[in-house]
């Protein structure tokens, strides 16, 4: 039996509908030149799976004794692929499926498909260079919401650096009462029932610092970001002091927030109005959804400061909404440091961008690092090229739950 051929297409820039995967699972040209058995390997197909189990009960991947609904990502993924290749299928798309997954469960995973790719036809999404399976040598085309077979997979550009030169604003508010020690969990261990998923954690964040929150899926970093931002009630009765205060010692959830920036790309998800740019910008200084008392002069003035600082001049009056991915990254984090907090957490900023627009990102991290006080954790599964950290907290599971390393940058 001949290898297979297996293609490849960079999103990167592009909104590909999963009504679009659906037409390519589909598609006669694959049928006839793979087989008529396809598999879509995608978030659009584990929600799927997901949403029978929550509402009808009915589970597919996980057997009477296990549920998906308390999976990790990698672990749903690892559930979704293997009943896929079950019903061996004769070609499977994958949908950026290393997005989300921590290292060694990218390495297990990319070693499988190989395996896979000696008989079955591999169709990969994909917006990261370093995802790109190396057996992918062809590439697909998209047009008018279409896939065809397009021609040979060209060679990576290499020239992949973006930082450009950033005047920060002036701070709109001062934080000068703050400790030098801002976060510090003295032996904390964290239990949902009888599992323990946190043990022992010790752990300084200092003024100024950066550091980058690894581990594996599941191995608590969701857990240990909500008990700093008060988002789980875990923290109290802890070892766990937040800006000089022991958790639970009266400060209010609000309180805290105002002294945190938060930025995830599930965000975008609840701007979804008519928002400007500005408005979103201004916005965090109140950690508003929309502006509810107009802002002063010199609230504008520094959001025009922050939105200056990021290239966006030209769309402050456009809507939020309408900005590329990379922008709406770029705007939360100004949205984020405009109240200039003392501590900012950016959880996975570069997830599912390209590599120039991850790039920009890491351009403007690395200079909030070097020209504010505030400090900075950063989470995310890759090591972004060029970006500078100054140490690195590790959680790595054990039977008895996580426990946490500390690694200089």
């Amino acid at each position: 039996m001949a290898t297979p051929t297996h293609y490849a297409y960079n999103t990167t820039g592009q909104r590909i509908r999963q009504q679009d995967l659906v037409s390519l699972l589909k598609a006669d040209w694959l049928k006839q030149e793979a087989g008529p058995r396809g598999q879509l390997f995608s978030e659009y197909s584990l929600t799927q799976y997901l949403d029978l189990e929550y509402r009808l009960g009915e589970k597919i991947l996980t057997n009477d004794q296990d549920s998906l609904l308390t999976k990790s990502t990698g672990e749903r993924k690892k559930l979704l692929l293997a009943y896929q290749l079950a019903q061996n299928p004769d070609y499977l798309i994958l949908d950026h499926p290393f997005d989300g997954l921590d290292l060694e469960t990218v390495k297990a995973l990319k070693a499988q498909l190989r395996l896979l790719a000696g008989h079955t036809a591999i169709l990969q999404l994909y917006t990261r260079h370093e995802d790109l399976l190396t057996f992918c040598t062809d590439t697909l085309v998209f047009e008018n919401g279409t896939f065809y077979k397009g021609g040979k997979l060209k060679p990576k550009d290499p020239d992949l650096k973006a930082e450009a030169e950033y005047q920060m604003p002036q701070a709109l508010t001062a934080s000068s009462d703050m400790p030098e020690v801002l976060i510090e969990f003295r032996d904390v261990s964290v239990s949902f029932g009888d599992t323990c998923v946190l043990q022992n954690i010790t752990w300084q964040i200092k003024k100024a610092e950066t550091w980058q929150l690894t581990g594996a899926n599941g191995s608590g970093k969701t857990t240990l970001l909500s008990m700093i931002t008060g988002d789980s009630v875990k923290g109290y009765g802890k070892e766990l002091y937040i800006f000089g205060t022991k958790k639970g010692s009266g400060e209010s959830v609000w309180e805290l927030k105002k002294k945190i920036g938060y930025v995830t790309p599930v965000l975008t998800e609840r701007f979804d109005g008519m928002h400007s740019v500005s408005d979103m910008v201004v916005g965090g200084i109140y950690d508003s959804v929309g502006l509810y008392k107009r802002p002063t002069s010199l609230e504008r003035s520094i959001a025009a400061q922050w939105i200056a600082l990021i290239g966006l001049e030209s769309k402050s009056s456009s809507r939020f909404r309408d900005l590329s991915e990379v922008n709406k990254r770029l705007v939360l984090i100004a949205r984020a440091m405009i109240k200039n907090p003392p501590l900012l957490i950016l959880d996975e900023p570069t997830f599912a961008l390209g590599d120039q627009d991850a790039a920009l990102v890491v351009g403007l991290i690395n200079k909030l690092s070097e020209s504010t006080r505030a400090a900075i954790i950063y989470v995310s599964h890759r090591q972004e090229p060029g970006l500078r950290v100054d140490r690195e907290f590790r959680l790595t599971k054990t039977e008895k739950g996580s426990v946490g390393t500390l690694k200089e940058g």
